[in-house]
C-alpha cells in the first residue's frame, strides 16, 4: 500500500471517527482525544492534518455531506457544454430532496456552534461566501443569457437560494415530511419562471372607443 494512499484512508478515518463524535455529543463537549480514540491514533495524528477542533469539523462536513452544486457542475461533463443557469438552478433545488443519511445534521451543529465560536463563525462564513459567489456567477450568467431579469439584485437571488437549502436542511432535521419529488420540482420552476426576464407587454391594439 502506497504511503499517500495509506495518508488517505487515514484522514478518511480520522472524519468518520470526527463526525460521529460530533453528532453524538455536540461541538463543544466532543473531544479530540475521543475522535483520536476512536479512529485508533493518537491526539497528535489530529494536530499533524487540522488546525483544531473547528477546522476538524468542518473537514468532517465537507467529507461527509455532498455540495451539490459541485455535483452538478461536474455531472455536466465538458463534452456537454456549458449548461443554462436556470437549468443547474433547477437540478440544485432538485437535489434538495436527496437522501443524505442524516448527515445534514453535521452541519447544522456546525451552524449552531459558530454562534459560539469566532473562528467557527469565521471559517463557516467563508465556506457559505465562497458558495454564494459561485452561485452569484450562475446568475449572472442567466442575466447575461437573457434567462433572468436584469432588474433583479444578484445577492438577493442568491440569498433566496441560501434561505430555500438552509430551510430544507431544517426541515429534514424537524423529521417534518417531504414533498414529492415532482410536486418539489414543479414549484421550483415556478420560483425560477418569477426571476426570469418578463414578458414584453402586448401592444393594446383594441380600435379607439371600442369595448374590451
Amino acid at each position: 500500500m502506497s504511503e499517500a494512499h495509506q495518508t488517505n484512508e487515514l484522514t478518511d478515518r480520522l472524519l468518520h471517527a470526527a463526525a460521529e463524535v460530533f453528532a453524538e455529543k455536540g461541538y463543544e463537549k466532543a473531544g479530540v482525544a475521543e475522535i483520536a480514540h476512536r479512529a485508533g491514533v493518537t491526539t497528535g495524528a489530529i494536530y499533524n492534518r487540522f488546525g483544531g477542533k473547528a477546522e476538524l469539523l468542518l473537514e468532517a462536513v465537507d467529507h461527509h455531506v455532498p455540495r451539490s452544486l459541485d455535483n452538478v457542475l461536474n455531472g455536466a461533463g465538458e463534452s456537454a457544454g456549458r449548461l443554462p443557469a436556470t437549468k443547474v438552478l433547477s437540478t440544485l433545488g432538485d437535489h434538495l430532496l436527496d437522501d443524505l443519511d442524516g448527515r445534514h445534521g453535521l452541519f447544522l451543529e456546525a451552524v449552531v456552534a459558530a454562534r459560539r465560536d469566532p473562528e467557527l463563525a469565521a471559517r463557516l462564513r467563508e465556506r457559505v461566501d465562497d458558495e454564494g459567489r459561485r452561485l452569484g456567477k450562475l446568475v449572472d450568467e442567466g442575466t447575461s443569457d437573457g434567462l433572468l431579469d436584469p432588474d433583479l439584485d444578484q445577492q438577493a437571488v442568491v440569498r433566496l437560494a441560501h434561505a430555500i437549502g438552509f430551510g430544507m436542511l431544517l426541515t429534514r432535521s424537524m423529521g417534518l415530511d417531504l414533498p414529492d419529488p415532482d410536486h418539489w420540482h414543479a414549484v421550483i420552476g415556478r420560483v425560477l419562471d418569477g426571476l426570469a426576464l418578463p414578458p414584453a407587454a402586448t401592444p393594446d391594439t383594441t380600435p379607439s372607443g371600442e369595448q374590451r
